[in-house]
């Protein structure tokens, strides 16, 4: 496997394919216990994903783990914090489980104003990170 492991802990794994280009982020099982781990969490990740240059790469993001969550104050505190995930990369995919997830999703493309494709198919997000080509998703 040509994949570096960047970092791990209880919520995120990231790796890196410098052959493919390509940084994929995996979101665990694991729920966040508060709003201000939550911060902490996405500042480390933020930090680390600055550290690789981003617009180097492509972004894939596999949610297909993490537990689904949409009240208010989560979804505001996710607002301002996804930036530190998804900007800067030349491309964004994400890998998701189920349509209420791709659904969520593509409320956030919307809103963020990032690009990207979201799927429950591996291979398709792969092949569009990796080659050239138009997100499917793209905000209006």
């Amino acid at each position: 496997m040509s994949d570096r492991q960047v970092i791990q802990d209880e919520y995120f794994t990231v790796l890196v394919d410098e052959r493919r280009g390509l940084v994929r982020t995996i979101r665990s099982e694991k729920p966040f216990d508060s709003l201000e781990e939550l911060d902490d969490v996405f500042e480390r990740l933020g930090r680390a994903l600055d550290e690789l240059g981003r617009s180097r790469y492509g972004l894939l993001a596999d949610l297909r783990a993490g537990p689904g969550r949409n009240d208010p104050p989560w979804e505001a505190a996710l607002e301002r914090l996804r930036p530190l995930w998804v900007d800067g990369f030349q491309k964004v995919g994400v890998l998701v489980r189920s349509t209420a997830g791709q659904m969520q999703i593509q409320r956030h493309a919307r809103h963020d104003g990032v690009p990207r494709m979201i799927s429950k198919d591996e291979d398709e997000l792969l092949k569009y990170l990796t080659q050239d080509g138009q997100a499917t998703c793209r905000p209006p």
